[in-house]
């Protein structure tokens, strides 16, 4: 029996957020929570990687509990292991109350718009590929603004539309359907504090 896994699951421990800060690791997650409970070769070819190359990195993600592994026989065969996120969607929460989670946390972020960059230059070597329109496939956009607390609630509204709508469609892949990335961050302007040159 498959697993089926609905309920929000959220990051929060250090040891989860080191693991997932980990290069290569979120990029499982993600692959899993879009195709479903899988095995390692299915998720290999997903990831366009060796299954070997993976192994290790799906038993660092289950032994803190960012997958969860189950058993069964397929078609006859021997007994083999499927891998499920412990929940969809899977979000992280920022904490940045110690140094070493507030670099775990710089970490993850950096991966991610590291990751998202490369779906962007995949995208752009595509003919394919949406530009325009209300079907516009491909944006990458930096702006800054001033904000009052209002706008700021009204952003992350949006955010959240934003996940809601690309979770909600994530355990489909029925006819019509493609898969898309969704990356974007939002930070406050902090000016960098001046170095004073030592009194000589």
């Amino acid at each position: 029996m498959e697993l089926q896994v609905t309920r929000p699951f959220v990051v929060s421990s250090p040891e989860q957020l080191e693991t997932i800060a980990s290069p290569g690791r979120e990029e499982v997650i993600d692959a899993v929570a879009l195709i479903g409970p899988c095995r390692v070769s299915e998720l290999a070819r997903q990831l366009g990687h060796s299954r070997h190359a993976l192994y290790y990195h799906v038993k660092a993600l289950r032994d803190c509990g960012l997958l969860v592994e189950t058993r069964r026989t397929v078609a006859g065969a021997r007994e083999t292991c499927f891998y499920d996120v412990p929940g969809r969607p899977v979000s992280v929460r920022f904490d940045l109350s110690t140094p070493a989670r507030r670099r775990a946390v710089t970490a993850l972020s950096r991966a991610r718009l590291q990751k998202g960059s490369k779906g962007v230059a995949r995208a752009c070597a595509s003919h394919a590929t949406v530009t325009e329109g209300p079907r516009r496939e491909l944006w990458a956009t930096h702006v800054k603004g001033w904000l009052s607390g209002a706008d700021l609630e009204e952003m992350n509204r949006l955010f959240l539309c934003l996940v809601d709508v690309i979770s909600r469609a994530s355990n489909s892949q029925s006819t019509g359907r493609k898969a898309f990335e969704l990356t974007f961050a939002l930070s406050p302007v902090r000016r960098k504090a001046r170095r004073v040159p030592p009194n000589n």
